[in-house]
């Protein structure tokens, strides 16, 4: 790790952001916020610039910053904030995002040691809070949720951070996303059933009837996820049901990730003259057995991937193409099997994988 944590002062931190007084978010009152945690506030043409006064200035990607009203914010923002969030870098760790995501990890741990567990964790996708784009690496956040301001443990594009933030902004954003259009929101969002978490909105989900919207859109979900699980500490344990001609839905895949992704292929219920999967890129168990625990077998997999090797587009590819050559005529005949939305004490809604859920 080139940009060693420091526990001790993370968690203090922490500590100081939970309980400042934002004075509803204007510009005096966070110039306030950043020297009452001994910081500095140089006024500057493209905004404020904020100083710790430690020798980690020098590097930019350590740099605390505030998050200004703009254009993208504006239409969510109704109680005269003037910013949208305090972000604090807490670690820039080398080792890609196999390192980003044990610090992040590391640092989550440490959270919840302090503040109990978060009141909502997921990952975002694409696009996140105010149409951001996704760190390259994943997505994952952790956030203790208050009445007027928030705690999020957030992912930067070089590695863990701290971000105070108003509450209903980024909530009236992601409520807002509830309009259906494809891509509208990505990843997962988990919540528990807390006091913290009172009169929180989770908007409708998207969905599809075309298979190339749903590639993608899987693809994406894909790409990162063993990074953002092992950052946020779950697994991930589900599978898919679909709708096959002349069947009632069986399960086809199932999908398990954790610090590995694999996927597994059952086509025995299908009876006879199905064709090949190998000739999808599905891997016979007699040639190869799956490497990672599922809750049943099946004799064909992915293979199995860990942080940095997915290839999703690829993996959602081999997918879809199976479903279309079994008949299945759209991805509004796909759904996740019951258990699909309990992960540990979080009830999870799955935005990145556009499908309904079996009650």
């Amino acid at each position: 790790m080139t940009g060693a944590w420091d526990k001790a002062r993370v968690v203090q931190l922490a500590r100081q952001l939970r309980g400042v007084e934002t004075g509803g978010w204007s510009g005096p009152a966070l110039r306030a916020v950043v020297e009452g945690l001994g910081w500095q506030w140089h006024e500057g043409t493209a905004g404020p610039r904020l100083v710790t006064g430690t020798q980690q200035d020098a590097s930019p990607e350590w740099a605390p910053r505030l998050r200004p009203v703009d254009r993208f914010e504006k239409d969510y923002v109704h109680g005269g904030e003037e910013y949208v969030g305090l972000y604090v870098p807490v670690a820039v760790p080398g080792g890609g995002a196999a390192g980003k995501a044990a610090a992040f990890r590391a640092v989550g741990e440490a959270l919840t040691e302090e503040f109990g567990p978060a009141s909502i964790m997921g990952v975002y996708g694409d696009p996140g809070p105010f149409y951001d784009s996704a760190p390259l690496w994943g997505s994952p956040f952790r956030r203790w949720r208050g009445r007027e301001n928030t705690l999020e443990l957030h992912a930067g594009e070089h590695g863990p951070e701290l971000l105070l933030q108003p509450t209903d902004p980024a909530e009236n954003w992601f409520w807002r996303q509830g309009h259906g259009e494809h891509y509208a929101l990505g990843g997962f969002f988990g919540s528990r059933r807390d006091s913290s978490t009172a009169g929180l909105g989770f908007p409708g989900r998207w969905r599809t009837d075309d298979w190339d919207v749903f590639s993608n859109a899987l693809g994406d979900f894909l790409d990162t996820l063993p990074a953002e699980t092992h950052a946020l500490g779950i697994q991930l344990d589900f599978g898919f049901h679909a709708l096959v001609p002349g069947t009632y839905g069986p399960i086809l895949f199932n999908l398990l990730c954790g610090e590995r992704l694999e996927i597994i292929y059952d086509p025995e219920r299908l009876g006879e003259g199905i064709t090949d999967p190998t000739s999808f890129g599905w891997i016979a168990h007699t040639n190869r057995p799956a490497a990672l625990d599922h809750w049943h077998e099946a004799p064909y997999h992915s293979g199995d991937f860990g942080i940095g090797e997915v290839d999703g587009r690829r993996l959602a590819r081999m997918m879809v193409d199976t479903l279309r050559d079994l008949g299945v005529s759209s991805p509004k005949d796909l759904s996740l099997t019951d258990h699909a939305q309990r992960v540990g004490d979080y009830h999870v809604d799955y935005y990145g994988l556009t499908l309904q859920e079996n009650p």
